[in-house]
């Protein structure tokens, strides 16, 4: 065990972190947290340094004789709360000695190879929460299983897009243009139904409130290049949608409602 042993330790969480949609001041804190218990010989640390941004890991230690610094580049990144979960208790049970740093490593090992929930359960969870919503929004039955079918497909839309390696601002497009459509035709053949509340409950998945709620969690942190990363990144999403919406709605007014 030497000091890049620690070091990549750290950082290996903190990546893990990352790219589980951790906020990033969590992420510097804990790889700082995980470094500073080897502030003891024969890993004594005069000096640590993080730097973290939604894209980029840095971390730096300095020895009596030595620096290290090791930099990660992260691209991939979703939401995992369950990972988030389980790192924060790994990295508690390693500060205070309950782990030595090879049974850290191997639990670290195990919470990383935790499987995503099996994407029948995805797929029908967001085609229930984007029904329920619509229910909120003054949607009725009709309106209910559409937006639920909604949800439900646009789970395989993205799964089906995100393997064929297309922008994921470009899946969001697509997927709001398709909600749009759908929502616009349903109008037309149950003239009934909210338009509205069909629209706003498929969207729902599609709203980037984690990136917006960090970015704004950042921001109060001081760490204001990440702030201004995922403040940007909630916008363009946000747009994203706003227009893909907006086209087939905008194309039925100039048809006179029929499409």
């Amino acid at each position: 065990m030497n000091n890049y042993d620690i070091l990549n330790f750290a950082m290996d969480v903190g990546e893990s972190l990352l790219k589980s949609g951790a906020e990033t001041y969590r992420v510097e804190d804990t790889i700082s947290r995980i470094l500073s218990v080897n502030s003891k010989k024969p890993f004594l640390f005069k000096r640590i340094d993080t730097f973290v941004t939604a894209t980029i890991i840095s971390a730096s230690v300095s020895d009596n004789s030595s620096n290290y610094t090791v930099a990660r580049r992260v691209k991939n990144r979703s939401t995992r709360m369950d990972k988030i979960e389980f790192l924060n208790q790994l990295s508690r049970d390693y500060v205070s000695g309950q782990l030595s740093l090879e049974k850290a490593k191997t639990k670290f090992l195990e919470i990383n190879s935790i499987p995503a929930y099996p994407f029948p359960i995805i797929s029908i969870s967001m085609g229930v929460s984007a029904a329920c919503f619509c229910v909120i929004f003054g949607g009725g039955f009709t309106e209910f299983i559409i937006c639920f079918l909604i949800g439900y497909f646009t789970a395989f839309i993205q799964k089906i897009l995100s393997q064929k390696g297309i922008v994921n601002y470009f899946i969001i497009f697509i997927i709001s243009l398709i909600i749009g459509i759908v929502s616009m035709l349903s109008k037309n053949i149950f003239h009934y139904i909210l338009s509205e509340s069909i629209i706003i409950g498929g969207i729902m998945s599609l709203v980037p409130g984690v990136a917006f709620t960090n970015a704004i969690r950042d921001t109060m942190g001081d760490e204001l290049i990440s702030g201004m990363i995922k403040g940007i990144e909630a916008l363009s999403t946000a747009i994203v949608i706003a227009v893909g919406i907006g086209i087939p709605i905008n194309i039925t007014i100039i048809l006179g409602g029929l499409i």
